[in-house]
């Protein structure tokens, strides 16, 4: 099996090395995530199957044959209908069914959790995250887990006793009865999850439905309405899988969490070693307080994100954090600084930023490869694709009013676009910088270039700065941003004002304003005639 460069400590290799260390003796290696789809499914679950995609990617790049699934816990009790939701009312009459009987409120899909699904399954795919997608719901149902909830009942008490150990170190939850049973499931008459079950068989159970009066003798082997408790339910799934590696959010790695029992269940009972496991935080959204909650509403999505970060971008802040450190995801302007960071990133891997040794130089081109969605290295000699910096974008697509075409037609004429590649990539960046103009980007930041000119009344001073600009755009309607520097650097020359004061000047003849983008770039992005009929003006007074 080839060994990746040893140097590189990415926490993704990390996590993939002492995964096949774990797991000598397997063929393929099999990964896992997954959620319960009751709610909008967020940007902080997007945590999880993110940290699970950068291990296989990992795991690959040593030779390993990965199964990546993704299992949708669509069998759950829906238990609160989320804020924001629409016909509240009539999903509030589903309360205590199982989310994959609970119609869409949207009419799109055939469930509740469908609609659901298909929204996160649908972000996933520009990301290049595609993983083999498993429905509990279905799985149960068919009879898939019959010997796994069978074993769960044979050994009940060893269970009982597990989650008791595990309790009394903790206050946090009290001790199972002795008459309880790991199973759970849905009256096959109302669809609620009141139920009371009697083993009345080697494969067959007896079910009375505390809420309608219901009742039924079920064999495991058919399938149906039955089903193991989360806590068993994930390590005999771990079992059935052969699962390897497989994170978990805050709330499963505390002390007496989830993972705490699952690790005793799946080798008690089903003689089986727990997964490698890393413990994620929190994602949170800059400006709102608490984690992110898909029953409290209002809620940002992978989706929302890309339309303001590109893919691989959205990838790198992701790579950027060890799976156990919290961050926040901004809409502000940090959305700059981020681009910026991520621009840094790749100029380090390609060579055109010098970092500070070899080495450093190798972890950016790792970490460019693991935010990449084709998993793309940077090869000796590479040249770095164009790409314009978002806050340059921003600019420029003011300039041309939000008209991607003609900012993109703007960098091919300076010769800086040279390929299709090129211009793809562009444009999906400029669609980004579009979207968070329109919708995040702080009103000092935006600015319109005016339509007709206004006239000032100037000092003499004034008069004789704007003057020098006015001349050198007469003397060349070919200028371009580099020939109009040594203007800008000796414009106040022999007068009172320097370009602190007198700039605000030229910006206010502009756009209206006192402040505004690089003046160099502006005047040449919106064409020497145009400024000059908005500067020009202003000279001609009395």
């Amino acid at each position: 099996m080839e060994s990746h460069d040893p140097f590189l400590n990415h926490w993704a290799d990390q996590a993939a090395a002492k995964t096949l260390a774990a797991h000598p003796e397997a063929k393929r290696i099999t990964v896992a995530a997954g959620i319960t789809p009751s709610g909008v499914v967020h940007v902080g679950n997007f945590r999880e199957v993110m940290t699970v995609d950068l291990v296989a990617r990992a795991l690959r790049d040593r030779g390993a044959d990965v199964r990546f699934i993704y299992s949708w816990d669509d069998f759950d009790v829906f238990r609160k209908v989320p804020e924001g939701m629409p016909k509240r009312e009539l999903l509030a009459t589903h309360l205590g069914r199982s989310i994959v009987d609970v119609p869409d409120p949207w009419d799109q899909h055939d469930s509740y959790a469908a609609h659901h699904i298909a929204q996160f399954e649908r972000s996933m795919e520009p990301l290049g995250i595609r993983p083999e997608f498993i429905r509990q719901s279905a799985q149960y149902r068919k009879g898939t887990y019959a010997v796994g909830i069978q074993k769960a009942l044979q050994q009940a008490s060893k269970i009982r006793d597990i989650l008791n150990r595990v309790r009394e170190q903790t206050t946090a939850h009290s001790r199972v009865d002795d008459d309880w049973l790991p199973l759970s499931g849905f009256c096959d008459e109302c669809g609620r999850d009141k139920l009371r079950f009697q083993i009345t068989g080697e494969w067959t159970v007896h079910y009375n439905c505390e809420r309608c009066g219901h009742e039924r003798d079920v064999d495991l082997r058919s399938g149906g309405n039955l089903k193991l408790p989360w806590r068993i339910d994930w390590p005999m799934r771990w079992a059935h899988e052969g699962v390897c590696f497989e994170p978990g959010g805050k709330d499963h790695s505390t002390a007496g969490g989830s993972y705490d029992t699952a690790k005793d269940i799946v080798r008690e009972v089903y003689g089986f070693r727990a997964p490698e496991y890393v413990g994620y935080d929190f994602v949170r959204i800059k400006g709102r307080a608490g984690k992110i909650s898909s029953s409290k509403g209002g809620v940002v999505t992978v989706t929302d994100c890309l339309e303001v970060y590109e893919p691989e971008v959205l990838r790198w802040i992701f790579v950027s954090y060890r799976p156990n450190t919290e961050f926040q995801i901004s809409f502000d302007v940090d959305v700059i600084a981020l681009y910026e960071a991520y621009d840094r990133l790749r100029r380090v891997a390609y060579g055109l930023e010098e970092a500070k040794d070899e080495q450093k130089k190798l972890v950016a081109q790792r970490a460019l490869q693991l935010a990449s969605v084709d998993h793309h290295r940077v090869g000796p000699g590479e040249v770095m694709p164009f790409l314009p910096g978002f806050r340059h974008l921003s600019m420029i697509l003011q300039i041309f009013e939000g008209n991607i075409g003609q900012t993109i037609n703007h960098y091919k004429l300076a010769g800086l676009i040279k390929t299709d590649a090129e211009r793809v990539q562009c444009t999906a960046r400029a669609r980004c910088v579009k979207n968070w103009l329109e919708k995040f980007a702080p009103e000092e930041f935006l600015f319109i270039i005016r339509k007709t000119p206004k006239t000032r009344a100037l000092t003499p001073d004034e008069a004789t700065c704007l003057r020098r600009i006015v001349e050198v755009l007469q003397a060349d309607a070919t200028l371009d941003e580099d020939g109009l520097v040594p203007t800008m650097k000796t414009l106040t020359a022999g007068t009172s004002l320097d370009n602190k004061t007198f700039l605000p000047v030229v910006y206010d003849l502009l756009i209206d304003r006192d402040k505004g983008p690089k003046l160099t770039t502006l005047i040449t992005a919106m064409g020497i005639s145009h400024a000059l009929e908005l500067l020009a003006p202003s000279l001609e007074q009395p």
